[in-house]
């Protein structure tokens, strides 16, 4: 039987030609894919780009427009007219005034008058002594030079008096056929190059001389596209119009045309004598001010796209190539990325129920260091509100007795007097022991629009006895508006710990007095607490809201107080800090969001 396997040399002369024709089919798909790329990524750029001419147009149109009505009006103002007809000061000052407030209402950079001399009679901005206008000439400048021939004008310089930048547009003031003065406006076209500076592209405008004065890139601003002739270096040196600036080269090569409308060109990408960069420069004319838009397109992107358009072709090719030989081990690869998607999607699940039952167990714990810290308040403070409740009752106690006789005498006048006072007494008795269970209350916190004088309030309640007893002088000014997002409770449990703070720290002072305030402010409500303590040692600045600090001795507190209350204003989206007074004593102030 004959061997119908080809012979060892013959294999091996075979796949070389395979090899051979592989290597190069795939050079002219990866030339001609990146060929194909390339021109399509630059039509895409072109129309882009297109679109972009138009869009900048447009706005520099509008940035001008909008003030065309200026010079005009004030031509025909009469109160110019009669300034320039007669100049006095007080004509001046209230062309001055009016200037101003026409300027200030249109949002222009400045608006101003002068005479058929050029000097500068009234301006808007003649407050400024260093920025005034009045009193200067510009008689050089082209701008009133083209209203005195023409009737109107329009140039862009940089100015003379400010050297800031802007485009001037101008109208004579004539009273019959004599001309008597220029009405100017200044437009800052600066924020049209910001707003081109923000969307990150590469765009300039440049004059009739191709120097370049508005840019996106700063660099590239008050330097030219090419050498400029000597005669028109004089003409700008005499009308100043880049006033300070050498108009240095731009550094642009151009390069060849393409076929639609564009230009290849480089440019340094950052300085003299640095690498330089391929750009595709488009261009639009703007014949109404003279000026020509021209926006680059960085090629590197096109290259990049269409060599990645070769590449993703070579990789294609040999893929088919390669199909039959890495069928199984892809199968392979699919079913292991599989086993791996769900081995990590099932653990990206257990990590997750992990972090919900770890956050639910730290707001269960947060919850329960918050009711430790309102019951070891309540604990602290047990004796001084066992009093203030033992008062009441031995009261109560005592006009019972005594209505009892009184009523055996026939007395009902004053044994109803005694049942009054007896009302009052266990009125105020559920009064305080309604503020002790609301305090006590146990639950998750709701954000509400809670008043700051009532949990105030609530807060000196429950530190009557204590604040009475130690004589401390309680100063209020809280104003009933004043509401902020949080929890009442809560927030009542912050000015409990604020208070007591303030009267364990005024117990040695022969002055014990609080001054309890609350203003707003932008960021919603400050609220003061002031004592007139010993004030913070500075050792202890940045430590007292840290959870178990204290300066009390030993069995007098945990240190929990200021660090549950630095973590309840937190969690409202407030703030809370120490200070000491100026005139002695502490000062906690806290700052919470206004309720809405």
């Amino acid at each position: 039987m004959a061997d119908t396997v080809p012979p060892r040399p013959l294999r091996r002369r075979r796949m070389a030609i395979l090899v051979a024709a592989l290597a190069a089919v795939t050079a002219l798909a990866c030339w001609g894919a990146y060929r194909w790329a390339e021109a399509d990524a630059r039509a895409a750029l072109t129309l882009n780009g297109d679109q972009r001419l138009g869009l900048y147009a447009s706005s520099i149109r509008n940035a001008v427009g909008r003030y065309d009505y200026l010079p005009f009006l004030v031509a025909r103002d009469h109160e110019v007219l009669d300034l320039l007809d007669a100049p006095s000061d007080q004509r001046r000052d209230a062309v001055n005034h009016r200037l101003e407030t026409a300027n200030a209402a249109a949002g222009s950079a400045a608006l101003y008058v002068v005479d058929r001399s050029g000097l500068a009679l009234a301006s808007s901005n003649w407050a400024d002594p260093a920025q005034s206008f009045v009193g200067h000439t510009y008689d050089f400048r082209p701008y009133f030079r083209q209203a005195v021939e023409t009737g109107s004008g329009r140039y862009f310089g940089i100015g003379v008096t400010t050297g800031l930048p802007g485009y001037f547009l101008s109208h004579a003031v004539r009273q019959g056929d004599v001309l008597t003065g220029v009405a100017v406006v200044k437009i800052d076209l600066e924020t049209v190059q910001r707003d081109w500076a923000a969307g990150g592209e590469r765009v300039l405008v440049t004059d009739e001389n191709g120097i370049v004065f508005l840019s996106s890139h700063a660099e590239w601003k008050y330097s030219a596209l090419r050498p400029l002739p000597d005669a028109v270096t004089d003409r700008l040196a005499q009308t100043r119009q880049y006033d300070r600036s050498d108009l240095p080269p731009l550094g642009l090569h151009d390069g060849p045309m393409m076929e639609n409308g564009a230009r290849l060109v480089s440019l340094p990408v950052s300085g003299p004598g640095a690498n330089r960069r391929a750009f595709l420069m488009q261009e639009l004319a703007l014949p109404e001010f003279g000026w020509t838009i021209r926006f680059l397109s960085d090629l590197e992107p096109v290259k990049a796209e269409a060599a990645g358009a070769a590449i993703l072709t070579a990789m294609g090719i040999l893929l088919l190539a390669a199909a039959a030989a890495l069928g199984w081990q892809r199968r392979q690869t699919l079913r292991l990325q599989r086993e791996a998607r769900v081995t990590l999607e099932r653990r990206v699940e257990e990590r997750t129920a992990e972090l919900v039952t770890a956050n639910r167990i730290l707001r269960d714990a947060q919850e329960e260091l918050v009711q430790a810290g309102k019951l070891a308040a309540l604990g602290q403070m047990s004796a001084a509100l066992a009093h203030e409740i033992n008062q009441p009752l031995a009261a109560i106690r005592t006009f019972v007795a005594s209505t009892r006789l009184l009523a055996e005498r026939g007395e009902t006048a004053m044994v109803g007097d005694n049942l009054a006072m007896i009302g009052d007494l266990a009125e105020r008795m559920a009064l305080l022991s309604g503020h002790l269970k609301e305090f006590a209350r146990k639950g998750p916190a709701r954000v509400e629009a809670v008043p700051v004088a009532r949990a105030m309030d609530r807060a000196l309640a429950l530190l009557t006895s204590r604040l009475r007893e130690e004589e401390v002088q309680v100063d209020r000014s809280i104003p009933p508006d004043a509401r902020v997002r949080g929890d009442a409770v809560r927030l009542e449990q912050v000015f409990v710990n604020l208070l007591r703070n303030a009267a364990d720290a005024m117990e040695g002072s022969g002055d014990r007095r609080l001054t309890l305030t609350a203003t707003r402010n932008a960021e919603g409500w400050e609220i003061r607490i002031r004592d007139t303590g010993t004030g913070i040692a500075e050792a202890h600045q940045f430590q007292l809201f840290d959870p178990f600090f204290t300066t009390k001795e030993v069995g007098q507190g945990l240190g929990l107080g200021l660090s549950l209350s630095y973590g309840i204003v937190r969690d409202f989206g407030g703030t809370l800090r120490a200070e000491n007074n100026p005139e002695g004593g502490a000062c906690f102030v806290v700052q919470l969001p206004e309720a809405q």
